[in-house]
């Protein structure tokens, strides 16, 4: 097994954004990364034991030991480099909710491959990067917008394809989050093995409307574009109000979806922005959930490593 790189920097801060996905009709396809961080930083340590610190959103979900999930999959993705990682501390600043359809897993995979990265002075670049935590999260939707930054499509085979376009820079993205977690794994698990051919065509047609609006910031046909009937309609019996919610109008709101497998729902809004989140955290809150509204921008940059 190869010995760390000794030669360079012994501190480095890796910031990553967190990310939505699907945006309605494109199921697994694209993704769109949001100013919602999280941040880690890595220190090589000369004898002491390795070590982390956790502070943030959600940072009573988060342990700060071996059994992390950032600890945890840098150890294996070293391992599978052949790379022996040195003595470390991170330390970990979070904003991104857990388990709540914000990509927190995603993000917190590429800290730690962007932390391997570092410590083991491999050398990777961003497709790299991409490919190796592709292969372990099983799709890029989420993975492709963190590292690239923006609007991407992707496609997950053999190699994979990106395409990144800037999003809007004048829209707001409304991210509504529900007290409610929900398993990624379980609300896959929900989908049907098969679908009818006119629902293949339904979504097929809105995430090309979808996609041709959005690189281009038009507003128009915005709303029935995000619509979907391959993963929303079954995911909405995991979220008591979802339904009500995708149905909801609001001046300066141009479209609506559940933000990956949920419970985030997230909202494009170019006016009345702070309006539409209450209205669609208080159609929460009318079901017994309370929530959480954020106003947020798309982040263009992606994966940030800082040495330091």
């Amino acid at each position: 097994m190869a010995a760390p790189n000794t030669n360079f920097v012994t501190r480095a801060r890796i910031r990553v954004p967190a990310s939505t996905s699907n945006l309605g009709p494109a199921f697994d396809a694209v993704g769109l990364a949001l100013q919602l961080f999280l941040t880690l930083e890595v220190r090589v340590l000369e004898r002491s034991p390795s070590r982390m610190e956790v502070s943030g959103q959600d940072a009573h979900l988060i342990p700060a030991n071996e059994s992390n999930y950032v600890w945890r999959s840098m150890v294996d993705i070293a391992d599978e480099a052949g790379c022996r990682l040195p003595s470390f501390s991170l330390e970990m600043e979070n904003q991104i909710p857990i388990s709540k359809g914000l990509g927190s897993s995603s993000s917190a995979l590429l800290a730690a491959a962007a932390a391997v990265n570092f410590l083991c002075g491999l050398n990777w670049d961003r497709e790299k990067l991409l490919k190796v935590t592709s292969a372990r999260e099983g799709h890029p939707d989420n993975l492709a917008p963190s590292i690239w930054g923006g609007l991407v499509a992707s496609i997950y085979g053999e190699k994979i394809f990106c395409s990144k376009s800037e999003f809007p820079r004048e829209w707001t993205v409304i991210a509504v989050t529900p007290d409610l977690e929900i398993s990624t794994e379980f609300a896959r698990s929900i989908l049907p093995a098969e679908i009818p051919r006119e629902h293949a065509i339904y979504n097929i047609q809105r995430t090309a409307f979808l996609m041709a609006q959005l690189t281009q910031g038009r507003r128009e046909g915005l709303r029935e574009a995000m619509s979907d009937l391959l993963h929303q309609p079954y995911r909405s019996k995991l979220i008591p109000g979802l339904n009500e919610v995708l149905a909801m109008d609001h001046e300066g709101l141009l479209g609506i979806a559940l933000s990956g497998s949920g419970s985030t729902v997230m909202a494009f809004a170019d006016s009345h922005t702070v309006e539409i989140g209450a209205a669609i955290a208080e159609r929460f809150q009318s079901f017994g959930l309370s929530a959480q509204s954020r106003l947020l921008k798309a982040d263009n940059a992606g994966l940030i490593v800082e040495m330091l």
